[in-house]
Formats: C-alpha cells, structure tokens, sequence
C-alpha cells in the first residue's frame, strides 16, 4: 500500500502546515481542498487527510459524493470510527504539537511592536518562533493492521518521530496537552500582563521558564514542584492574593496552591 496522492481537506493551522510539509516532499503530490469546497475533491487520491474543527466533520463527511479509499483525520480527540462510512482504510495521523502557522511562519525576531488588545488594556505581542514546528511527533492509528502498518511507512519517510498509538492513549495525550501546553500558556498570559502592568522586560522571565521546563524533562514534575504553596509559606500566599485585584485570579491563585500543597 503505497500513497503518495495526498488529498488535504482543512485549511486551518493544522491544514495548512500539513500542506507545507507534505508539499516539500519530492516523491509525494499534494492537493488542498476547502472544506466548504468539497465538491471539488479529487477521487483519484491515495490518502485523504481532513484536518477539520472537530465539530464540522460530520457535516463535511455526508457531503462527499464517493467512498474513498484510504482517509485518516487528524484530531486528538475523535474516534477513528467517524470516517468508517465514508472510507475503505480509515485510522489518524495526530500532530501532537500546537500550531498557529500565521504566527510561527514569522522569521525570528525579538520581541515586536504589534499589539493585541486583552479587554480595555493593549499589549505587546512577541513575535513567536518557527522552531516549535520542528521535529513534531505523529501518532498513527488505523482500523486494521495492514493499513496501520502502512501509514506508519508512510509517515516515517515524512517526518522524525512517529509512534503507533490507540485511542484512550490518544485521547489521554490531548487532555494533558491541555494541562500542560493550553492552561500553562494563560498562565503565561497572566504572568505577561503582570510585567506589562509594571514596567518590566518581559524576557526577564525567559530563563526561569526555561529552567522549569528543562527539569520537568528529565523528573517527574511533581518532585521538582517549588513555589509558596510548596513550602506552604501562607503569609507570601496571603500578600500574593492581596496583590490580585481580579477575584477570579484570586480564586485561580488559592485553587492552584491547593493543589500543589496537597
């Protein structure tokens, strides 16, 4: 089973870097497809890749006039059995990255003048690197063994790392990714509007951040935990939370020291 006819059908931040990836790749031909352009779907494809929001996808399926043979999606959080009606070979083909291609296709820079505005207040936003796109691991799954099997050919001639996964373990990489990349990111933003509103250099922080990261690869982060609520310093907690004119941050701040105290 070889494919080297790609359709990709999305053309959202996973859509597009998917189309620039594969289309970099001598011996595959891509095509791209908007998903409200369905019709306009090739039937000769080998793969058919949907890189969709996972709410229009069963919109976007019943709108195909023909049963495909070979289609994978590329959500963290649906089950493969989705594209069961509409495709011979169906599996998944998950990035495990978060991408925002309009932002990290940027060249590096240090931090720039753009700004976004965050309720009534504006704030720099940086300029972001095109670095975290490198290297990003795909986890394969298919609705047999042949056809897994295959797709994990496939991937390997495409990217670096590929793992064969299933779906609890998909879907278990999803929720920690929430966790670790999605809430840490607002904590980020929390951490970003701090410094703003006192005058201070957001690169201060960079080798704290860093630093956290790169023990947190090599332990388990639960025994390098460090911070007020780990010594159980109440009274930095207290003026921590007196600090906080936002009561919701306040809430944050005591329901998350709660948990690393515990």
């Amino acid at each position: 089973m070889m494919f080297t006819k790609i359709a990709i059908i999305g053309t959202g931040n996973i859509g597009t870097w998917m189309f620039k990836t594969l289309q970099n790749q001598a011996h595959l031909s891509v095509v791209s497809v908007l998903s409200r352009k369905i019709e306009t779907l090739p039937q000769d494809s080998d793969l058919y890749i949907f890189a969709l929001k996972d709410d229009v996808y069963g919109d976007v399926l019943q709108q195909i006039s023909f049963k495909m043979t070979c289609a994978v999606h590329t959500s963290g959080s649906l089950s493969q059995n989705i594209l069961a009606p509409f495709a011979e070979k169906y599996g998944v083909v998950y990035p495990y990255q978060t991408i925002t291609t309009e932002i990290e296709s940027q060249p590096n820079k240090e931090m720039g003048d753009r700004r976004q505005k965050v309720g009534e207040k504006s704030y720099a936003l940086p300029v972001l690197r095109s670095s975290g796109l490198k290297n990003i691991p795909i986890c394969i799954e298919g609705s047999d063994l042949d056809f897994e099997n295959a797709l994990l050919r496939w991937a390997e001639s495409v990217f670096s790392i590929v793992h064969k996964i299933n779906e609890k373990q998909r879907f278990a990489m999803h929720l920690a990714a929430v966790f670790a990349n999605n809430f840490t990111n607002a904590m980020y933003g929390i951490a970003y509007q701090i410094f703003e509103d006192n005058n201070l250099d957001w690169s201060l922080i960079f080798p704290l951040l860093e630093n956290s990261l790169e023990k947190a690869k090599h332990n388990d982060p639960r025994l390098v935990q460090t911070g007020p609520a780990k010594r159980n310093d109440v009274s930095i907690m207290d003026k921590h939370c007196k600090a906080l004119e936002n009561e919701d941050l306040k809430m944050l701040y005591k329901m998350v020291s709660s948990i690393i105290n515990h």
